[in-house]
């Protein structure tokens, strides 16, 4: 018996998820099954924590981003992000942009990010940092121009939103 784990077997493990899919979480990872995995998911958008990583599967991604769980984009597996969930998380909550993988962050998800909150400047990559994406987030949260990956070029829209 694996020890921390309530189911061990297969069956076990697949009736208490059918019953309730919440149990996912007491399962052996080694007995999860995408049935399984899908069943849980299904129950309750957050047991997508529970699911190994292998299998994630494109519909289960879509159906935690069409609820809007925003907290769950950094579960998902990288390569199962589109641009398109990449853009409903985002919108849901600027923080988002953190989880994003760089090539699939776009000029539009950065404005969204930074309208949300200025701190959000953070995970803003150097080359999309434009001026008016500096502008909206230091006049959003000042304190954000600690996050500022291009200095030089902006020193005039630095001094102006700071008012130096």
């Amino acid at each position: 018996m694996s020890e921390g784990y309530k189911y061990n077997t297969y069956k076990q493990a697949m009736e208490a998820v059918k019953i309730d899919g919440n149990s996912l979480k007491n399962v052996n990872p080694d007995l999860q099954t995408p049935e399984m995995a899908m069943i849980a998911v299904k129950w309750y958008d957050s047991n997508f924590i529970y699911v190994r990583p292998d299998l994630q599967t494109p519909e289960m991604v879509e159906m935690v981003a069409t609820k809007y769980n925003v907290w769950l984009l950094k579960y998902i597996q990288p390569n199962l992000i589109t641009p398109e969930i990449a853009m409903k998380f985002v919108k849901s909550w600027g923080g988002n942009l953190e989880y994003i993988p760089a090539h699939l962050i776009t000029p539009g998800m950065t404005m969204i990010a930074v309208k949300d909150r200025g701190y959000n400047l953070e995970f803003v990559p150097a080359d999309l940092q434009t001026q008016e994406v500096i502008e909206v987030a230091l006049k959003r949260d000042p304190g954000a121009k600690q996050f500022i990956k291009v200095k030089e070029m902006f020193k005039n829209t630095l001094e102006e939103a700071l008012g130096e």
